[in-house]
């Protein structure tokens, strides 16, 4: 027997409507929603939000820089609102963001590490009732997860050569072995092989005289 279509309409707009609920409150985040890389070294991330606290609107929003992350070089933000930068944070403020009106707030820096390392970014984001969100926990399905990224080549600033060499290890201390130290290293082999055919080389030992007995019964 086929079900009446206002039935199944009523029970997939109910199905709809659990997923929406359910995915809510992951959706209630800070997000770096997006990670530019700009050619030069230098990538330009965004932050965006769609709420508030509760149902006072948003008015402030500081992002702290992972280490190793220079100052941010350049920002965007809504209309009347503006940025200050530290070197280690961006903080805007301006006219409170009501829930459920989207904000992208973006910010340019040189981020340094290694390739698959996770980069955090906790967030303060706070409202004009006083209310405040700390966006700091350090893994993303923790209850407050900081916005976050996987370091990649395209988004890592390369690192200078000058940076480079200081770092390299100095001549006999590691990498590539000198002229000198490879040929002191050969002399030693071939002594150690030349001891070791000596070594294993079997002994001859003299033939030892017969031993010449005398028969008592012959006079």
């Amino acid at each position: 027997m086929k079900r009446p279509v206002g039935r199944v309409v009523a029970a997939l707009a109910a199905a709809a409507a659990v997923l929406l609920l359910t995915g809510s409150p992951a959706t209630a985040h800070v997000l770096l929603a997006k990670a530019q890389p700009n050619g030069d070294g230098s990538t330009t991330l965004t932050f965006t939000f769609d709420h508030g606290c509760g149902e006072s609107p948003t008015t402030e929003l500081i992002v702290s820089l992972p280490a190793g992350a220079t100052p941010a070089s350049r920002t965007e933000q809504p209309a009347g609102w503006t940025a200050s930068t530290a070197p280690s944070r961006v903080t805007w403020a301006g006219p409170g963001l009501k829930a459920g009106a989207e904000a992208a707030f973006s910010l340019t820096t040189r981020l340094t590490g290694t390739i698959g390392q996770p980069l955090r970014f906790p967030t303060v984001q706070r409202c004009a009732n006083g209310a405040a969100y700390e966006w700091t926990d350090p893994q993303p399905g923790d209850e407050h997860p900081a916005p976050s990224l996987i370091a990649t080549g395209a988004i890592l600033a390369p690192i200078p050569a000058a940076t480079r060499a200081a770092t390299a290890p100095a001549p006999g201390t590691g990498g590539a072995a000198t002229l000198p130290q490879a040929l002191g290293a050969l002399a030693l082999f071939v002594v150690a092989a030349a001891t070791a055919t000596a070594l294993a080389r079997p002994r001859r030992h003299p033939a030892s005289s017969p031993t010449h007995t005398r028969d008592s019964s012959v006079l």
